[in-house]
């Protein structure tokens, strides 16, 4: 029993990691935590849950690891090697396997109670799997398994309504589908129902970026994205042209000062475009980002809202967020969740500049997992994103989520992209309303949890009232 759950841990992990960016099997996301699920549906102890837990999240790295450093080396890109590198590429895995394992321990708890099969245990695993993945925004790195689907656009397009909560809910709904019919050994029309409808619903949200005709070039925008790796980022963005908006990576500038105000302006007025850039405010210590508009004059600052890493003890935080319609600044961990992108978009932002640096592992594993969350940010509220970093993967995504440029890994250059911003003023759903789903998934979860003690209840009563 224990090996036949360890090696169902094991070949889920290994299927469900090709579809973990850089991989590109998306598909394989539906049933890779479908193995993980069967495990712990078995009579196993804690700590076997534990052990398939690990197993599965490890498991689940190898693909992506390889895969980034393969793209890597076909690009000529340098990586570190150390043991710090690789301690920090495998830990986004091991906190999928926290993740991962508690839904799983919690579905294999309530399979056995024998109360809940087929679509309704479904329904419960996706609920839960919904409300760890937001309480995960507590760890020092989100886990959202929708990001398995960040190629798959027309799935993907679920975000507009709801968030990247109800891409995640389709994916824990299909993997925990796929488990019932193998635990039962029959399929659920209920639940192929409930897949068939969330499926129309995606191809009912997905509406792609305009084609590229005269008129939509005339209402389009070209903007530049600076990635210096070793190279001054102020001589680099010298050298744009005809760009209306130009972004330097996270911090490119250092530490703020009046010589680097003037040389902004100079070239915001040289360029006659709108130039974002990272820097570092001294008092208090903020890691921070300025819009210069083209006539010379600082529009608009942004001072990192989500620190990662060890930037807690370095900076203080920022805690406003504002736009400069139609645009906006993120700094690169704040894209990791949904809140400031959809702050801005509210304020009228239809275009995010976002100054990044991601750090710098094996393989640029952290750069292309980072990437992953963008183009959800532009799908839920409708905006251009345009991602300068320093030492790689400077990418801009249009407004249906699809990466219209992305720049090598290890190489200066200026990457130039054609995006159209919406031309429409209405929110989606998901910008109006928010994180709606993620409370409409408790609510189900408790009902669902609730409903066999309700019956039990009705009977009960149903028997104390017979004369």
């Amino acid at each position: 029993m224990v090996s036949k759950v360890l090696l169902l841990s094991l070949f889920g992990g290994l299927l469900f990691g090709t579809a973990v960016p850089p991989c590109p099997l998306a598909p394989l996301g539906w049933i890779g935590v479908a193995p993980l699920l069967l495990a712990n549906a078995q009579p196993i102890r804690w700590e076997q849950r534990i052990l398939c837990a690990l197993i599965w999240g490890i498991a689940a790295g190898i693909a992506p690891i390889a895969a980034s450093i393969l793209i890597a080396k076909r690009q000529g890109a340098g990586y570190p090697t150390d043991a710090a590198s690789w301690v920090i590429a495998c830990s986004p895995f091991l906190l999928l396997a926290l993740v991962g394992g508690i839904v799983a321990a919690l579905a294999g708890k309530i399979w056995a109670a024998g109360k809940w099969s087929g679509w309704q245990w479904a329904l419960v695993v996706a609920c839960a799997g919904v409300l760890v993945e937001w309480l995960s925004l507590w760890l020092p790195l989100p886990i959202q398994i929708a990001v398995t689907q960040s190629r798959w656009l027309i799935f993907a397009a679920l975000a507009q309504l709801g968030g990247i909560w109800l891409v995640s809910w389709f994916v824990w709904f299909v993997n925990a589908a796929v488990a019932a019919t193998c635990l039962q050994w029959r399929m659920d029309p209920v639940a192929i129902g409930i897949i068939a409808a969330f499926a129309l619903l995606a191809f009912a949200a997905w509406r792609p970026a305009p084609q590229e005709t005269l008129w939509e070039k005339r209402k389009s925008l070209t903007v530049a994205l600076v990635q210096n790796d070793t190279g001054d980022p102020l001589a680099m963005a010298q050298t744009v042209r005809d760009a209306q908006l130009v972004v330097l990576p996270e911090l490119a500038l250092g530490q703020e000062t009046g010589s680097t105000q003037n040389q902004l302006s100079a070239i915001a007025k040289k360029l006659d475009a709108f130039l974002v850039a990272g820097l570092e405010e001294t008092q208090p210590p903020t890691n921070a980002a300025v819009l210069i508009a083209s006539d010379g004059n600082e529009v608009l600052r942004h001072r990192k809202v989500h620190l990662f890493g060890a930037e807690r003890w370095r900076y203080q935080k920022g805690r406003e967020v504002k736009a400069y319609p139609p645009f906006g600044i993120a700094i690169c961990f704040d894209m990791v969740f949904p809140d400031v992108a959809r702050r801005l978009a509210q304020q009228g932002a239809k275009v995010l500049a976002v100054p990044n640096s991601d750090p710098l592992v094996v393989g640029y594993l952290l750069h292309h997992l980072h990437a992953a969350f963008l183009p959800f940010r532009a799908l839920e509220n409708r905006i251009v994103i345009a991602k300068a970093d320093g030492t790689g993967l400077s990418q801009a995504f249009d407004i249906d989520g699809r990466c219209v440029a992305q720049a090598l890994l290890g190489q200066p250059t200026v990457l130039y992209a054609r995006v159209h911003p919406s031309q429409d003023d209405s929110l989606t759903p998901y910008t109006r309303w928010g994180d709606w789903f993620v409370v409409l998934s408790a609510l189900g979860l408790f009902c669902l949890l609730a409903l066999p003690f309700l019956r039990r209840w009705k009977v009960a009563k149903a028997v104390a009232l017979k004369p």
